[in-house]
């Protein structure tokens, strides 16, 4: 039995689908509460580290630009290795993109700090530069709506209308930040080109961008709380403390407090940091759904039976009631794919790194089988009693018909059983050797008759329609007058279209005819030429004997034929056969 239902095949492949995921998401049996821990303690260390870089301010120019490297360096690979982890792990495949989206943003505005204060020292290019920023500023706030609102959404025609009119929207507050210089309504300027970010005060559309971002941000994560797929909504603070830091940091470097720009002045890093934690938040209380933590969903799924172990069968992970198994039972296991012992089959896949083994209850298939088998048995015995019953009953009709088609024929040759009894008679009585020898002739000539009509009656049961050829009309003229010369009767025939087919009853009076002609002018006739033809719709018989007798008052008891005399000693006879039930 190598399946039995679709539920098992199904729950096979989640049992295999699961213990891959382990393995993959853990590296090789390692819990995902350890690699967790070890990311976000990695997490921890690196922004310590890259806060650190900002603080110590050596004397030296190479120290400190080899610092503020160090940090740029530590904040672009966390923000790529986090966009890594959002295109593997984000369920939802709109949500991802926004999400990866914003990841990468992140990238791009610290590459664009870096070209900044790194790379341009001329006032232009840091000019430029800081108008840079606010594409990722507004972008990522506008995404992270999207994200929120694409996340159970039932009408994503209408979803996506939304989210294309705010990022029309933001496109065109990003394009009153470049083209500020000939407005000055997000910065004003009291000096004179080039510009500074070091002199400036804010207009009001900078106001609406700000005010924006925070709309955004707040409309976002009331969506996210109200889609929380988690019991009672517990833990939504992991994405809205960071989301309150990240207000009241906007609303200190709006009021321009010292504490702000003395303790996180750097923008571009809080600003990230913040907005990272905010949606990594969502993730960790699952209000943005991941396909991680495939070892615990390996555990507690119900109704699997499974471990892994790894190439010494030593286990690591297990779930349901799995039995203890020996070494030598584990390769047999491996060597046949999977074992059946006492209703319980256990199987086998190799994995990375180790085995999956996994059981399966199958006493109740095992149940169902034997019964589907004794059912089949008994089935085929019904059947091979059902087909001897057959035979028997088809021997017993094909007897029946054999009979009744005997017992017709001899009724119809009734007349022919009867003469050819009388001349065997009269043929024993005899003592003339002449006379002896014409007796003998007419008894191959009425045998013939029977024989050739018996076959003729068979091939029309045999075919469909109740039809006969005029080639079985000519094939039994041809014995029956080839049989005729025994009695010195010269005897020739005629068939017209002799592959066309007929009424049998009609090819039969023919023939019948001919017979009748034949019988009745044994001694008279001299010779015989019969012809049968096909016109429109009827079977016309055309006879010329040679007899030296009157066959005029001979003929009298088949009033249908026509009987005349052509000359001293020859006769024409003629008669039409109607088709009773037609032909083709």
């Amino acid at each position: 039995m190598d399946g039995f239902s679709e539920n098992y095949i199904i729950k096979e492949s989640f049992i295999v689908y699961l213990s891959q995921m382990c393995i993959n998401e853990r590296g090789i049996f390692m819990t995902y509460n350890k690699k967790r821990a070890l990311s976000y303690g990695g997490i921890l260390i690196s922004v310590f580290l890259a806060y650190f870089c900002r603080l110590v301010r050596p004397e030296n120019v190479f120290m400190r630009n080899l610092a503020d490297q160090c940090r740029n360096c530590i904040y672009l690979g966390m923000y790529c290795a986090w966009v890594i982890y959002l295109e593997k792990h984000v369920v939802h495949r709109k949500t991802r993109r926004c999400l990866t989206a914003i990841g990468c943003l992140m990238v791009f505005w610290f590459f664009v700090r870096t070209v900044k204060f790194h790379i341009f020292h001329d006032p232009l290019g840091e000019h430029i530069c800081w108008y840079l920023y606010y594409i990722p500023m507004i972008l990522i706030s506008v995404l992270g709506l999207a994200a929120a609102m694409f996340l159970g959404e039932k009408d994503g025609e209408k979803t996506v209308r939304k989210i294309i009119a705010l990022l029309a929207f933001a496109v065109v507050l990003i394009i009153s930040v470049f083209t500020n210089d000939l407005h000055q309504l997000v910065f004003r300027f009291s000096g004179r080109p080039p510009l500074s970010d070091r002199d400036y005060s804010y207009g009001i559309l900078f106001i609406v961008i700000q005010g924006w971002i925070i709309f955004c941000l707040i409309w976002m994560e009331i969506i996210l709380i109200r889609k929380s797929r988690i019991p009672g909504r517990k833990q939504f603070w992991l994405p809205v403390i960071p989301g309150i830091l990240l207000l009241g940091w906007n609303i200190g470097n709006l009021l321009r407090l010292p504490l702000i720009k003395t303790i996180a002045g750097d923008m571009t890093a809080v600003c990230c940091l913040l907005m990272a934690a905010i949606y990594q938040g969502c993730i960790l209380c699952g209000l943005i759904q991941t396909n991680n933590r495939y070892f615990e969903l390996f555990q507690t799924s119900g109704g699997l039976d499974a471990e892994i172990t790894d190439d010494s069968f030593q286990r690591y992970y297990h779930s349901g009631d799995f039995p203890e198994l020996s070494p030598e039972l584990r390769k047999i296991i491996i060597n046949r794919s999977a074992v059946q012992e006492q209703g319980i089959r256990i199987n086998h896949i190799p994995i990375r790194g180790g085995h999956l083994f996994w059981s399966e209850d199958i006493s109740v298939l095992l149940d169902q089988y034997q019964d589907i088998r004794e059912q089949q048995e008994e089935l085929t015995a019904r059947n091979r009693l059902l087909q001897k019953t057959y035979q028997k009953e088809a021997e017993r009709r094909k007897t029946e018909e054999q009979n009744r088609l005997l017992n017709m024929i001899q009724n119809q040759t009734a007349g022919q059983l009867e003469l050819l009894s009388q001349l065997m008679d009269e043929l024993e009585r005899t003592e003339s050797r002449e006379h002896y020898d014409r007796i003998l002739g007419k008894i191959v000539v009425v045998g013939t008759y029977l024989k050739r009509r018996k076959n003729l009656v068979l091939t029309q049961y045999a075919s469909d329609g109740n039809l006969l050829t005029m080639e079985d009309l000519r094939q039994s003229l041809a014995e029956s007058c080839d049989s005729l010369k025994l009695c010195k009767i010269r005897a020739a025939y005629y068939v017209e279209n002799g592959e066309v087919q007929l009424n049998a009853d009609d090819i039969l009076k023919c023939y019948d005819t001919f017979e009748w002609l034949v019988e009745r002018l044994f001694d008279t006739m001299q010779s015989v030429f019969y012809r049968v033809s096909q016109i429109d719709d009827a079977l016309r018989i055309s006879v010329h004997i040679v007899a030296e007798a009157d066959l005029r008052g001979l003929m009298s008891e088949r009033p249908e034929l026509n009987v005349q005399q052509e000359d001293e000693n020859e006769w024409f006879i003629g008669c039409i056969v109607f088709r009773k039930r037609g032909g083709r």
